[in-house]
């Protein structure tokens, strides 16, 4: 058996952003990326932790973005994972994450996928929905809310530990199968340097998305970008100099009720 992750990097929390020339989008020039940690290196630390107790043979990890993206991916194979495939798109490329799924989907059907596994959500657009409808348009059973997984190997059924709003579920399921993984018990683990050097050895592939989508059977709906805007910057910041707590306690209290008039 053989799993199969897909990452997205995504901006450094702290990066500071600004609108591209198009208004779509934001301007990468000067952005440093990094792997979705939230989600996508627990993910990608379950696969590599049932690839070491036997389920797997190989783990292979797929990101589709810009050529920057390489990074994420050798942080990727450096964790652990044997093989990368990045799917590549150009700067002014906006692919939507429904679009996005159609593309991974033809990426991930050229490999071995016994298990197919995702983060929850992405950092940057927290939109949630590229597990399901990669399996969808695999057209194999895809689960989210997912926090923990057993596999023994050999082709037999995954067991498959997830929330739902009436409680907890334990589920027997067949694979192959698209697991959208929240960050449970997982601890991602951190690269050492003799595997960062290892990482620049192993195979990572690169195919233009045009290229991948065209082995797509149908013509998957693409929403376009309609602007992109910073939010407004915040004003009315008043400092308050204070000589003890009690002095600061004062001054805030005349100010809630004097300038805020919420006293």
């Amino acid at each position: 058996m053989e799993a199969v992750v897909c990452i997205k990097p995504v901006p450094e929390a702290d990066s500071r952003l600004r609108v591209a020339a198009s208004g779509v989008t934001y301007d990468p020039e000067g952005v440093r990326y990094t792997l979705n940690s939230t989600y996508d290196e627990a993910a990608l630390e379950e696969a590599l932790r049932l690839k070491e107790a036997g389920a797997f043979e190989k783990v292979r990890v797929v990101s589709v973005g810009p050529p920057r993206a390489e990074e994420g991916l050798r942080y990727a194979l450096a964790m652990g994972g044997d093989e990368g495939l990045l799917v590549e798109t150009r700067p002014d490329d906006l692919l939507d994450p429904g679009f996005t799924a159609a593309v991974l989907a033809e990426a991930v059907r050229s490999l071995p996928h016994d298990l197919v596994l995702v983060g929850r959500r992405a950092g940057d657009d927290e939109a949630g929905v590229v597990g399901s409808a990669l399996g969808e348009h695999l057209g194999i059973p895809s689960f989210a809310f997912v926090t923990g997984l057993t596999v023994s190997g050999g082709g037999s059924p995954l067991k498959v530990r997830r929330f739902t709003e009436a409680g907890e579920e334990l589920l027997s399921v067949p694979p192959p199968v698209v697991i959208s993984l929240l960050k449970g018990a997982q601890d991602p683990r951190t690269p050492t340097l003799p595997n960062i050097l290892k990482a620049r050895r192993k195979p990572l592939l690169r195919e233009p998305w045009t290229e991948v989508l065209s082995r797509h059977p149908g013509a998957p709906v693409r929403a376009p970008a309609m602007r992109f805007e910073l939010p407004p910057p915040r004003t009315g910041a008043h400092l308050v100099d204070y000589q003890s707590p009690a002095e600061a306690a004062e001054k805030l209290v005349k100010l809630l009720r004097e300038e805020a008039k919420v006293l």
